[in-house]
């Protein structure tokens, strides 16, 4: 009999309720919620501190729209965001998930670009093998052919680096600089936007960690020919690789970091942008980043991101993953 959802997956258990990392099922059997869902749940279920801080956000001020107010909620987990994250001057843009967060990046590196003249720069770099979420813009950047193949027509416009697999090639950061930058040049850096890549590789190839000089060499790449470095950290933020972000393990600050999944602990659907301020002044200065949607900046998020980022420093989960890092999440372990 049809229940009128519009299900992703069939014959799958009701949950009725879920408490630390046990979820128990209508049917009375318990399941451990080994992964936090798809990655989300950092903090366990049933955190009554972050559900407080949810009703008692909601009960104040429940929604606004950005465009129109702003929020407490949203100025104090900005400030605690900027407080560990790799980013100069960080600014932080909300929204509903790792896909928006992706889209927000993409769009506003091109915002940059144009508010400083370079409107030619418009082509993303990303690598084989990735995955950077199920919009349009999000899709196109990454390299899931199965997630990709009905949508094809509609997609062609990133151009691919290579995948950074320790376990296949052998090669350090300096070879895979020097075809990073190869493709740069047959491209044409006056026309390369941004450059956006996961870290440590998640969903498509199964935390692959890059050689200790990977990054530093592709970072120096992408400040010498103009190239933004977005790192897309929606999986491996918020201490799940042992540091607050895992572009912590190698020293980088990019030019923008995107985020979510543990920064909400699962309690609220929810992404970030973070942005070096000097690319929000100058997009600023130029007039506006017109972009944003229905649920940027939601005052009932910021507040459930704050409380469960609290809990995670006040339990000291990050250090306590660090702890426990087997050797193929360390950087530089390609074991």
């Amino acid at each position: 009999m049809s229940d009128h959802v519009f299900h992703r997956a069939l014959d799958r258990p009701i949950a009725v309720s879920a408490r630390g990392c046990t979820i128990i099922t209508a049917d009375g059997h318990e399941y451990l919620d080994g992964a936090g869902g798809a990655i989300a749940c950092s903090v366990g279920h049933g955190r009554d501190e972050i559900v407080s801080a949810m009703a008692t956000q909601a009960s104040a001020v429940a929604y606004v729209h950005a465009t129109q107010f702003a929020s407490n909620s949203v100025a104090r987990v900005a400030r605690r965001i900027a407080a560990i994250v790799p980013v100069d001057d960080a600014r932080i843009f909300p929204v509903s998930g790792g896909s928006e967060a992706n889209e927000t990046a993409l769009k506003l590196a091109r915002s940059y670009h144009v508010a400083r003249g370079d409107r030619d720069r418009h082509v993303v770099l990303a690598r084989a093998g990735a995955y950077h979420g199920n919009s349009r813009g999000a899709l196109d950047a990454s390299d899931r052919s199965a997630m990709r193949a009905e949508y094809e027509p509609w997609l062609g416009q990133t151009v691919r680096v290579p995948m950074a697999n320790p376990y296949r090639d052998g090669r350090n950061g300096a070879d895979h600089a020097a075809e990073f930058e190869r493709v740069v040049l047959d491209t044409g850096p006056e026309r390369i936007a941004a450059f956006i890549a996961e870290p440590i590789s998640g969903a498509t190839l199964g935390a692959l960690v890059p050689p200790d000089d990977y990054w530093p060499a592709i970072a120096e790449v992408c400040q010498r020919h103009g190239i933004l470095l977005i790192l897309d950290e929606v999986m491996t933020g918020f201490g799940r690789t042992g540091a607050w972000f895992a572009a912590d393990h190698w020293g980088v600050r990019p030019d923008m970091i995107t985020a979510g999944k543990g920064a909400s602990g699962g309690y609220w659907p929810l992404g970030l942008c973070i942005a070096a301020g000097r690319i929000y002044d100058t997009v600023m200065e130029a007039g506006n980043f017109l972009h944003g949607f229905t649920w940027s900046h939601h005052p009932v998020g910021a507040a459930v991101a704050d409380a469960t980022i609290g809990v995670i420093e006040r339990e000291g989960l990050v250090e306590a993953r660090a702890r426990r890092a087997c050797p193929g999440l360390v950087a530089g372990d390609p074991r």
